[in-house]
């Protein structure tokens, strides 16, 4: 028997997919209900696929299940956001050190190709996930499976928040991000350790500042 494939991923799988993509890229903002009946509809699935998806959202922090309230997309906390991002940066500077062996000409080449598509972003969910792919590959490169999966489940709240509280004038501060992210190729290109993880770190930093800037911003008005 030949030209049949099974789907081999669980329907509970695709359902969570297709919610974590909605709220990763802002279709389904924080605070946002989330009506199990309107999802059955929606999705032409049974409840228990979509209570499954939903369960494994809330252990990542993306969806907020209150016992006969209903279920929410997670709000966004400040001081869980600053610690995430702590660990995050010391994460990316291992990445760094580790990517400084293992970066090829390719990987260069994907790097700045992604900093000019950052440059002609001019939507900020669009920017938040090139952002995101750059950062990506540089973990990628460290070749080190724990550290990508920590990273990957820590990623996604901080992803959520700069598309969700970007201020309007997170284009203001697009040259600055753009000089860092060059001073990180540019050490990667140069096999130079301590500049990659000083150049990640100082990116980082500032990156944390401004969004929980803008995340306090939004609390006040």
């Amino acid at each position: 028997m030949t030209g049949f494939t099974i789907n081999q991923v669980r329907i509970s799988d695709q359902v969570y997919e297709y919610l974590r993509g909605e709220i990763t890229t802002g279709r389904l903002v924080p605070g946002e209900r989330l009506d199990l009946d309107q999802l059955v509809e929606q999705l032409k699935v049974s409840k228990m696929p979509i209570k499954e998806a939903l369960g494994r959202l809330a252990t990542e922090g993306l969806v907020d299940i209150q016992s006969r309230r209903g279920t929410y997309v997670g709000r966004v906390d400040a001081r869980d956001l600053e610690e995430t991002f702590e660990v995050r940066r010391v994460l990316e500077m291992l990445a760094g050190e580790l990517a400084v062996k293992r970066v090829g000409e390719d990987d260069l080449v994907r790097l700045r190709d992604l900093i000019v598509r950052m440059e002609e972003a001019s939507e900020v969910a669009v920017h938040v996930e090139l952002n995101f792919q750059f950062h990506g590959l540089i973990v990628e490169l460290s070749d080190n499976r724990k550290l990508i999966e920590m990273y990957e489940r820590l990623s996604v709240p901080i992803q959520v928040a700069g598309i969700h509280y970007r201020s309007e004038g997170w284009l203001d501060r697009l040259a600055q991000e753009q000089l860092e992210h060059r001073a990180i190729v540019d050490a990667l290109e140069g096999r130079d350790e301590e500049a990659a993880i000083r150049s990640i770190s100082a990116h980082i930093k500032r990156g944390r500042r401004s969004l929980l800037e803008d995340v306090e911003r939004s609390k006040e008005s």
